[in-house]
């Protein structure tokens, strides 16, 4: 086998802000353990940072310590990132089979370690250098191409993960114009950076994607938030397997036979979607004063995916239609993927349903939407997003608009559900011509976020441990636990539910048909970084989503701030720092979207 040589060179910044140097980078060949990891930082940390910067790696120390106890179990780091490159039995092997699964990866056999002292929230920018040329770095990918794939077609990129121990967070000074301000921490970064395809393999044979001396030495690039930490950088080289003719075939007879008129079956569900709906409808009838729901209504909801329901008593009360010529002003809630309207705004919700039964309403956070017609339309987001369009206009018709000419629909979203307020605003203008849509969007990706793909990439084969955990504790753990690790085991082997391959970069490509994004249309984006004063550790959601989702700092922890805050957007909202999931208890965020609601529904009252 050809040897492949692999070297790392980083950009970054110097702690003195006199000169600029690159970072000294320890090259280790072969597989690193954490005890490894950690000898190595004690031998060189003198080196690696200057004496004013004692108080900020301490903090490094004690996760290099930590994480060398916790991983006698494995060799190698991140071994329960990849329980391939595990040699204890302690670890789950992934199946050898790769015809089983669309992704194959190869880790090369070397690591790096390198300190990080950034000032300044700019990228991380890693050029790694595969091969002496591009034909041995073609042989290299062919070696470890799956024998089963040589005769179809695959696409090969190359991936380097980041896990950066951070001992000092560095939080952006108020007034924009000071230095750095860093306070001392411990916590866990990680992350990862992707190359574009560098060549594909069809039938065996390889073709460049990229020029070959970028190919060579491809670009890596991360986010970063400023602070005081270490770097371990692992290589991973991707092997994806590409649709054939038989699934492209088969793709386009069932869009050839949705044309006339054939509904394909909701066989890709959800399987949270009906606890999620038994539980809130309990809630939002005892809020709002309404008949429990019936059994069979529950159950006729759960197979449509779909319910549209008051979330207000006035939208409570309302007959559509009773006046054709009245003109009236209606909100509606579409929630992001796996959650619901009671989930996704709670921090606009009375915490207790008989307290909000007291209240004029349950939007104690909100109290504008008390007084309107707030509707709330749960609905499986496992579904297509066309199918979820459908459906929303179906019921809108029959239980909002009515016989009504004229009158003002916001469609408020989060997450995923602004995909679906965005591509439902044209079929809305032309259904109903002479009525005002707008949509309010809060961390949506209308550019796409490859989430869903980076995990699924990341962790191929950890879905096998996940499995074996979820039969042993199939006798402990409840219904709703096991169909979410259930959801978990799926995301991880890669497979990925169609609803959510919607609202990927190629999904909403797909679906834009390249038209821009419509002009009723106001975006809130953020890019997440720690609270100021706030120690990161305390927050375990925030440093679930930092250790084992790898998305540190592109966005708000789920989307993109370029996907959710696009570019030539009019009415386009920065909302950071916030996660993905703080849109609503933002307060500068909450005054704007109360701004834009009253702007849009006075107007009609």
């Amino acid at each position: 086998m050809s040897e492949v040589h692999l070297q790392l060179s980083i950009d970054d910044q110097d702690d003195r802000p006199t000169r600029r140097r690159k970072p000294l980078i320890e090259r280790v060949e072969g597989r690193i353990t954490a005890i490894d990891v950690l000898d190595r930082f004690r031998t060189l940390r003198q080196v690696w940072y200057s004496d004013e910067l004692a108080p900020f790696v301490e903090g490094i120390e004690r996760q290099l310590v930590e994480e060398a106890r916790l991983s006698e179990a494995c060799d190698g780091l991140p071994g329960c990132d990849h329980p391939d490159l595990c040699s204890s039995s302690a670890c789950v092997k992934p199946s050898a089979d790769p015809t089983t699964r669309r992704l194959h990866l190869w880790h090369p056999e070397v690591w790096w370690l390198s300190p990080l002292v950034r000032r300044r929230d700019t990228p991380l920018n890693m050029r790694v250098p595969l091969a002496d040329c591009e034909q041995a770095l073609a042989q290299a990918f062919a070696e470890h191409l799956p024998e089963a794939w040589r005769k179809q077609h695959v696409k090969v990129q190359l991936e380097v993960e980041t896990h950066i121990y951070w001992g000092g967070c560095g939080l952006l000074d108020p007034d924009g114009d000071g230095p750095q301000i860093w306070s001392p921490c411990s916590f866990r970064g990680d992350g990862v950076g992707a190359s574009d395809n560098l060549l594909e393999f069809k039938r065996g044979r390889p073709r460049w994607l990229v020029p070959t001396n970028e190919a060579q030495a491809p670009l890596i690039r991360r986010t970063l938030r400023p602070g005081v930490g270490l770097l371990v950088a692992v290589p991973v080289v991707s092997f994806e397997l590409q649709e054939g003719a038989t699934g492209w075939l088969m793709r386009q007879a069932r869009r050839a036979l949705r044309w006339f008129g054939w509904k394909q079956p909701m066989v890709d569900r959800d399987p949270t979607f009906e606890g999620r709906l038994r539980t809130d409808e309990a809630w939002w009838s005892q809020a709002l004063g309404l008949p429990p729901l019936a059994d069979a209504d529950l159950a006729r909801h759960v197979k449509q995916g779909a319910r549209l329901a008051p979330a207000s008593r006035p939208a409570a009360v309302h007959q559509p239609g009773a006046d054709a010529d009245a003109v009236l002003s209606h909100v509606l809630l579409l929630h992001g993927g796996l959650t619901s309207a009671r989930s996704g705004w709670s921090a606009w919700l009375a915490r207790d349903a008989a307290e909000a039964s007291t209240r004029p309403g349950p939007w104690e956070g909100l109290p504008l939407l008390d007084a309107q017609r707030v509707w709330r339309f749960e609905h499986d987001t496992f579904l297509r997003v066309d199918r979820n369009i459908n459906q929303l206009i179906d019921q809108l018709e029959r239980q909002v608009i009515g016989r009504a000419e004229r009158g003002t629909l916001v469609l408020l979203a989060h997450s995923r559900g602004g995909n679906v307020a965005r591509f439902a605003l044209p079929r809305l203008r032309k259904r109903w011509p002479h009525w005002d849509f707008h949509a309010l969007t809060a961390g949506s990706p209308h550019l796409g976020t490859k989430v869903f793909r980076q995990i699924g990439r990341r962790w191929a084969g950890l879905s096998m441990l996940v499995g074996a955990f979820r039969d042993v504790a199939s006798g402990v753990l409840d219904k709703q636990q096991m169909t979410e690790l259930l959801i978990l085991e799926r995301a991880l082997a890669y497979d990925i539910p169609p609803g959510f391959q919607d609202v990927e970069p190629a999904g909403v490509a797909r679906m834009a048909k390249g038209q821009p994004l419509p002009e009723e249309l106001t975006a809130w984006g953020s890019e997440w970084a720690p609270p100021r004063g706030r120690p990161v550790e305390d927050r375990v959601w925030h440093r679930v989503i930092e250790d084992f989702a790898g998305l540190e700092a592109d966005g708000d922890g789920i989307v993109p701030l370029h996907s959710s805050k696009p570019e030539g957007l009019p009415r386009a909202h920065d909302a950071s720092p916030v996660f993905h999931t703080g849109y609503f208890a933002h307060p500068p965020t909450v005054a704007q979207i109360r701004q834009a609601l009253e702007q849009h529904l006075l107007r009609v009252a």
